[in-house]
């Protein structure tokens, strides 16, 4: 059950994307393309990979197999993320706007964008993670100092 859980929660951001009819052939091979360009698939890995030793440590029930071959199965299964993001891209963005994207990550500067972009969201996730916890250890004090008191993790 706890499997289930922790793996429904992962993923349930993807699974729950409204259903998109087909995309013309072009307009898809140019998604792609930008896809590529962009590092979309290899982002939301990365996000994945960040998040997994947090949920590992929330988590200490779920054997370390289970985590590997989450990540393991995540990783094999990009191209199908692609094939998922096609859509959503054709339904918010017109071929001339995906022919401007497509140029801009070209361009040296979408060129820089792309390759610091995982450095940016791994050092991002870590600033967010320190911000949280700042808040959850302020507001845990102000519970306490007004007598409530924390579950019994037990």
């Amino acid at each position: 059950m706890g499997l289930t859980l922790v793996a429904t929660v992962l993923t349930t951001p993807v699974l729950a994307q409204r259903r998109l009819g087909p995309v013309e052939p072009a307009k898809a091979t140019t998604i792609r393309h930008l896809l590529d360009l962009t590092g979309a698939a290899r982002l939301a890995l990365s996000g994945m990979e960040a998040m997994v030793p947090a949920q590992r440590a929330a988590n200490p029930q779920i054997p370390a197999a289970f985590w590997d071959a989450f990540l393991t199965r995540a990783r094999r299964g990009l191209p199908q993320l692609v094939d998922s993001l096609v859509p959503i891209y054709a339904s918010h963005f017109s071929q001339a706007e995906l022919d401007q994207l497509v140029r801009f990550y070209e361009s040296p500067l979408g060129k820089h964008l792309s390759e610091v972009q995982p450095l940016i969201l791994q050092e991002s996730m870590q600033v967010g993670q320190t911000w949280g916890a700042v808040i959850g250890r302020e507001v845990g004090e102000s519970l306490a100092r007004s007598g409530v008191k924390p579950p019994n993790p037990n």
